[in-house]
């Protein structure tokens, strides 16, 4: 019998058993006690304060059906400082490595006077490879993995992903297409994203914070 049961039973609401109520004062049900046990909620960090590029926080998400060309999954990243997305479609975990040197060796060529400091990231195989390492290594970067089991660490990549999820779901559903579009709707969605303005950058978009000019709009259809 759980507490809750006990406590009706006291009050009579049954017949054939007798309980103590006075009994119940100091009645402590350990299995009730971990039964409802949740995690602590973690403390709120203070907004961290970096410059374009310098931290680029990254996660990989996992689909139910593949697309057309066989990707079964997506890396996402998104700066820290100015909320610019960035994602590329995967066929297996191990493609992401390749994406993330091609990434990291864009963003210099593209952004010379800006440098990537730090890469922030779960501890899966795709990032913590030490052919990853030795490359970011070799450019000054730094890794930062969170703690296992604890999403909350990377909680602005991984809000960003939700949301992401959530167009993408609704944009299939609203168009009436095959989930196997996934990819197409996914590009499509972060492209949109990252010229909408964005309340944690003041009602700036993500492009415009980035690259200084703001984002034109002539080229999306609904």
């Amino acid at each position: 019998m759980g507490m809750s049961t006990v406590k009706l039973l006291a009050h009579k609401l049954d017949v054939g058993i007798e309980i103590n109520t006075k009994d119940l004062s100091f009645y402590y049900c350990i299995a009730c006690a971990a039964g409802k046990a949740k995690r602590m909620s973690y403390a709120r960090i203070p907004v961290r304060k970096s410059k374009p590029l310098e931290t680029l926080m990254m996660d990989i998400c996992s689909m139910s059906e593949p697309t057309i060309d066989g990707a079964t999954m997506f890396l996402f990243d998104i700066d820290e400082s100015t909320r610019y997305k960035r994602t590329y479609l995967l066929k297996k975990k191990s493609d992401a490595e390749s994406h993330v040197k091609v990434l990291l060796n864009r963003l210099a060529r593209l952004f010379p006077g800006k440098t990537v400091l730090r890469l922030r990231s779960d501890q899966g195989g795709e990032f913590s490879s030490n052919a990853l390492s030795e490359f970011c290594d070799t450019l000054g970067i730094e890794q930062k993995f969170t703690n296992a089991y604890s999403p909350q660490e990377n909680g602005i990549v991984e809000r960003a992903n939700g949301v992401v999820l959530q167009r993408l779901r609704a944009m299939l559903t609203a168009t009436h297409l095959p989930n196997s579009l996934w990819g197409e709707a996914l590009l499509h969605v972060v492209a949109t994203l990252n010229r909408l303005p964005t309340k944690p950058l003041g009602l700036v978009s993500p492009h415009q914070k980035l690259f200084k000019t703001e984002p034109a709009l002539d080229d999306l259809r609904t």
